[in-house]
């Protein structure tokens, strides 16, 4: 890795992405699932959850989402039903085998992959970290969906080049 010559952040960011979600479907593949799957469950174990609430939540595309709840409500890990307030709505709950499921492996999953990354890390270190990832974020929803227009404003002499 070290004599890679693309290090631009989106590219590393990419890197880490995917050996984080190859290793959580690796983990995740005994027990029926992958990590689109695993999104669901932890984040469901805060409670119930609309479709677009979960897509949302999970970055998992509504038609995918809606074909992955279909396949954990086979697998008894999960139900759904009409929210009735809102009739369009569907809200999404944990059945008792999915809540056990996720108690069981939630400290694998949340704790474990960040202590791999942040290893060598102060805690000082990991929290300024935390804080710069969360702003990049920030600047990605503030720059809408025209980020060249955004990079153009902020560097002029991009816009002449």
């Amino acid at each position: 890795m070290r004599d890679t010559e693309d290090r631009s952040i989106p590219f590393l960011m990419h890197l880490i992405i995917g050996r984080v979600e190859a290793l959580v479907n690796k983990w995740a593949h005994p027990l029926g699932l992958k990590i689109e799957g695993v999104r669901v469950l932890f984040r469901l174990l805060a409670g119930d959850r609309t479709v677009n609430e979960l897509a949302r939540l999970t970055g998992v595309e509504l038609s995918t989402l809606s074909r992955l709840l279909t396949r954990m409500e086979g697998q008894k890990l999960l139900t759904r039903r009409r929210d009735t307030a809102d009739g369009r709505s569907v809200i999404v709950s944990l059945a008792p085998k999915g809540r056990k499921l996720a108690l069981e492996h939630q400290p694998v999953y949340f704790k474990d992959y960040e202590t791999i990354l942040m290893k060598g890390f102060s805690p000082e270190e990991a929290r300024q970290f935390r804080e710069l990832v969360v702003r990049m974020l920030d600047n990605l929803e503030e720059s809408g969906s025209d980020p060249i227009t955004v990079l153009r404003d902020t560097h002029p002499r991009r816009a002449s080049a």
